[in-house]
């Protein structure tokens, strides 16, 4: 097992920095020495996706021959759609270590500001931004006063339209650092080359950190900004406000508000006015429509991420609807009697209710997406896993492969081979399956009860090795279908474990009436294990 040991975690630096490179042949140099000299106390890689036509790439495949911890990835023209975004991606793809950056290669991101931001981390910051508008950092890098505008100007633009993005001040950042577990499951579309944007919007309960960026004028090659970049930019926006349930909240519940508006006025135009309705006939019915049309929009795009909390919405949204409602009519019938044509007074009274009802609801509107659901217990946790899987018994594991907490009655497996795979599981952050053959019976049947199990990272902040493990004994084994379904529950129940310092349950004792029980209690027979076949599933 010290080999296993050994050889896993050489293979996994401590920091792996993604930098893609587009012809930066002249500052690969000077960026790798710095680098080097920033970085000396710590073990990392560094991560080159190239997408060059110059002598970068040659440059590149000699540095990866003298030193191992350069790492290259060369696209082929065909293989660069996307350009700096997939680049970005692809590196995060490749990182192997525990923490993992990203910075540009044309010398305008200094290495030694690597230092502050791992400092940052071991404060407890989920992700690190180096930020130019940070009290300490410096834009003065960027060529010229109207590349500072755009710069300050798309900033504050993001930072209006998502409030997500205003948990850093530089949410346009191309120099970001996080642990690389915080990046396993998430999708990343982006358009144009801003990841950190993607990051924050798709991931918005994460703990972020500032720290000031000198950021440095560019002494070789060319930038990379352009028009078509502003333009994509641009598309990147909108897919984040279109393609991510609850995103940007507060705009869609007043761009629905302002339809609603639109559609009220036509039907008390039409039915006032053209068809000869009585006033207030024609705006109780301009009013219901108006209603049921920024309900379900509202329902459908607005709290899009909210589907689970649908009554207790449409309770709260009915109830404010009605609140709004009544001031509007009660201004409404005020103005009917005045010379004002009756659109308009349908218009002022409108906008007296939309003023309410964006009172009333304004927290709501400004909710963050997916919010944190009330914790549970550690019992709870694995029960819902064990029952998810089939599983006879799911235990929760500590670094040094020790059982914190278990659900369900113990099996017969030997507590060697459950500490073996869940270091697997936790050094590779890989999912492991161990399935008993039917080979090692001396008479092999159909029918004949197999064990096997399943060990999950847990990949939590500040429990990043430990791992959950569940066992069961049956004819049928763990299937890639069980592997799936119970990675969905552990994503679901993740964020609502409560685990206290040592990793135990904060509230609850492991298995209901039972404390949690130590490895050598946990299993049973030591002397029963058998060969197994093993796989690590990515």
């Amino acid at each position: 097992m010290s080999e296993l040991r050994a050889s896993v975690g050489a293979a996994l630096p401590e920091l792996s920095v993604v930098l893609p490179t587009r012809n930066e042949a002249d500052n690969i140099e000077p960026l790798l020495a710095g680098l080097r000299d920033a970085l000396n106390a710590v073990d990392f890689e560094l991560v080159f996706v190239d997408d060059s036509d110059d002598q970068t790439a040659q440059i590149l495949a000699r540095e990866a021959i003298l030193d191992p911890r350069v790492r290259v990835v060369h696209r082929a023209p065909e293989l660069r759609e996307g350009g700096l975004s997939t680049a970005v991606v692809l590196g995060l793809h490749e990182a192997r270590g525990r923490l993992v950056g990203v910075m540009d290669a044309d010398l305008q991101h200094p290495p030694e500001t690597i230092l502050a931001m791992l400092a940052a981390e071991r404060e407890g910051a989920d992700l690190v931004v180096a930020s130019r508008y940070l009290p300490g950092g410096s834009r003065a890098g960027l060529a010229g006063g109207f590349r500072q505008f755009v710069s300050r100007a798309a900033s504050l633009l993001v930072r209006a339209v998502f409030i997500e993005a205003r948990a850093s001040s530089d949410p346009l950042a191309g120099f970001f650092l996080c642990r690389s577990s915080l990046l396993r499951g998430v999708e990343f579309r982006p358009v144009g080359f801003k990841i950190l944007l993607e990051l924050l919007v798709c991931s918005p309960h994460l703990k972020v950190a500032d720290v000031p960026l000198q950021f440095q004028s560019r002494t070789a090659g060319e930038s990379k900004a352009s028009t078509t970049q502003g333009l994509l930019f641009l598309r990147h926006i909108w897919s984040l406000i279109y393609d991510v349930p609850g995103s940007a909240r507060i705009w869609k519940f007043s761009a629905v508000g302002i339809s609603g508006l639109a559609l009220l006025l036509a039907i008390l135009e039409l039915g006032g006015t053209v068809l000869g309705w009585p006033a207030l006939a024609a705006w109780a019915v301009a009013f219901v429509l108006s209603v049921l049309w920024n309900f379900s929009w509202n329902l459908r795009l607005t709290f899009a991420d909210l589907r689970r909390e649908r009554y207790p919405l449409m309770r709260r949204y009915v109830s404010s609807t009605l609140t709004a409602g009544g001031a509007q009519l009660i201004v409404f019938l005020g103005l009917v009697g005045t010379p004002l044509p009756l659109v308009l007074d349908g218009l002022l009274a409108a906008v007296l209710g939309m003023g309410v009802n964006g009172a009333l609801n304004w927290q709501l509107a400004r909710r963050h997406r997916r919010p944190s659901q009330l914790a549970i217990g550690i019992d709870h946790f694995l029960a819902h896993l064990g029952k998810v899987s089939g599983a006879q018994l799911t235990a929760l594991l500590d670094q040094n492969g020790r059982e914190v907490a278990f659900w369900g009655r113990p099996s017969a497996e030997a507590t060697e081979l459950l500490r073996s795979l869940a270091e697997r599981a936790s050094y590779g952050g890989l999912p492991v399956l161990w399935t008993e053959p039917p080979s090692r019976r001396p008479q092999a049947r159909t029918n004949v009860e197999l064990a096997s199990i399943m060990v999950l990272p847990l990949e939590l902040p500040g429990f990043e090795r430990f791992t959950v493990a569940l066992q069961r004994r049956t004819r049928s084994a763990f299937s890639s279908d069980d592997l799936e379904a119970t990675m969905r529950q552990l994503e679901r129940l993740r964020p609502r474990l409560g685990l206290g310092s040592d990793g135990a349950a904060a509230d609850q004792p492991a298995a209901p009436g039972r404390p949690a029980q130590p490895a050598a209690e946990l299993s049973g027979n030591r002397g029963q294990r058998g060969p197994g076949t093993t796989s690590r599933l990515g």
